[in-house]
């Protein structure tokens, strides 16, 4: 089965952390990529395109790198990759995360085997500095009902590790523009177009939460968005209103206590030793 890695980079990525992730993707992977196509969301800075530069030099056959004028953001980056992909199946990778050496193997032969499902995704392995360092991971459901019911509360995909149909993602109208929960809405929108759902009960991507991750979730317009997402869930009946407030007072009280306290929620409250 062949299928296109979609990788966005702006210029505040570490060149570090670029050259980690590409080389997992590819000189790490033991299924490697039809096609990695890498949108530079706007201007890099040197280090950034000597990395790109290595690995387009490496692997001409199948990097394809789209190069936007301007940072238009995670969306419409996505967009703009997700239109220039050549197969029919779309797998994510985020520029400073560390894909293990069978992700793709095991995906693509559940697909392989599974030909219902429309959208797979992992769990996460969480990293400050190391793989490995703190050994924490996202419990998600695994089964397709129960994914849809975790999509009326919370994110039931980690998107950098989905594989998903690009077809039925451009059907159901690709990332919205908004800069928060680009990933969510579109799970959500792919759910209402009939996409079947499934999450592998182990971690195949390490996630660097040593980047502000969790400062980033912080703040009045990030609550904002938040609150534009659930209400456009409840007026489509996707969610009732008990479900709405429920939502809004969560994410309230979550975006404004200090980050101190949100982090121990994070890392405590939302997330499982990995063993």
């Amino acid at each position: 089965m062949e299928f296109s890695v979609l990788m966005p980079v702006y210029i505040k990525e570490d060149h570090r952390f670029l050259d980690e992730a590409l080389s997992s993707i590819t000189d790490g992977q033991i299924l490697l990529p039809n096609e990695i196509i890498i949108v530079e969301d706007g201007p890099l800075n040197t280090d950034l395109y000597r990395t790109l530069d290595k690995y387009s030099a490496k692997y001409p056959a199948i990097i394809k790198r789209i190069k936007l004028s301007q940072n238009l953001g995670m969306g419409k980056a996505m967009n703009a990759g997700l239109m220039e992909a050549s197969y029919e199946f779309i797998a994510r990778m985020d520029s400073d995360d560390v894909s293990m050496p069978d992700r793709f193997q095991k995906q693509i032969c559940f697909l392989i085997e599974n030909p219902e499902i429309d959208v797979i995704g992992s769990l996460i392995r969480e990293f400050l500095v190391k793989p490995g360092d703190i050994n924490k991971k996202r419990p998600l459901p695994e089964q397709h009902n129960d994914i849809v019911k975790y999509l009326k509360y919370r994110n039931p995909i980690n998107h950098m590790t989905v594989i998903y149909r690009r077809e039925l993602a451009i059907a159901a109208g690709g990332y919205w523009n908004n800069r928060v929960y680009e990933d969510y809405n579109l799970w959500y929108e792919m759910a209402r177009h009939g996409a079947k759902f499934y999450n592998l009960q182990k971690p195949l991507v390490d996630a660097r939460i040593g980047n502000n991750m969790v400062g980033r979730r912080r703040g009045a317009d990030y609550l904002k968005n938040e609150i534009v997402f659930f209400k456009k869930l409840s007026t489509d009946k996707f969610i009732s209103k008990p479900a709405l407030y429920y939502n809004i007072t969560l994410r309230v009280i979550l975006r404004l206590i200090p980050k101190r306290l949100l982090e121990w929620v994070y890392f405590n409250l939302l997330r499982s030793t990995h063993y």
